[in-house]
């Protein structure tokens, strides 16, 4: 190989590394994708064909999902409520009718980590509404198409069908 070809071959790697290397930069890691707040735009649980609104939650279904770049991540969501009511109100309304009106609502907040190559996010639930969940790891396969986000909860059998939850977010910020 000549001098002119040694160098232009040479500078020809160099640009080319240094193109993969800006094209790598610019495409931003999934991680860095799913940082922000998500709103909810459908929540269904699934059994075999059936698809029902999450959890029997009462529809519209809403909620907020926020990923933080310190590794945080929180998740509210609620299902429609039976009515307006005073906070005086709520204060005297029985156990049973508490209840009605709090089992639509649910949250918890964990750390988390994202495996980009199998596309399964881990939350490691610090606490939550339901004190059996403090400690509880849950994995979801997820999707991210543009600003919509896809978790599904892991399959389960249940009552001789595989069952599982999923929840579609839209980024806001």
């Amino acid at each position: 190989m000549d001098r002119r070809t040694f160098v232009a071959t040479s500078v020809g790697l160099i640009a080319g590394g240094k193109i993969q290397e800006v094209v790598a930069q610019e495409r931003p890691s999934m991680r860095s994708r799913l940082l922000g707040v998500w709103t909810l735009t459908e929540a269904v649980s699934i059994a075999g064909s059936d698809m029902t609104p999450w959890l029997g939650r009462q529809t519209p279904i809403t909620g907020t999902l926020m990923y933080l770049d310190s590794g945080w991540m929180s998740a509210q969501l609620s299902g429609a409520k039976p009515g307006a009511i005073s906070r005086s109100d709520f204060t005297r309304l029985s156990p049973a009718d508490a209840y009605t009106w709090l089992k639509e609502y649910y949250a918890y907040y964990a750390r988390f980590e994202i495996d980009e190559e199998t596309r399964v996010i881990t939350h490691r639930v610090v606490d939550s509404l339901y004190p059996y969940e403090k400690g509880i790891v849950y994995r979801r396969s997820f999707e991210l198409d543009g600003d919509v986000l896809t978790l599904l909860t892991e399959p389960r059998e249940e009552d001789a069908r595989t069952t599982f939850n999923r929840l579609v977010w839209k980024k806001l910020a």
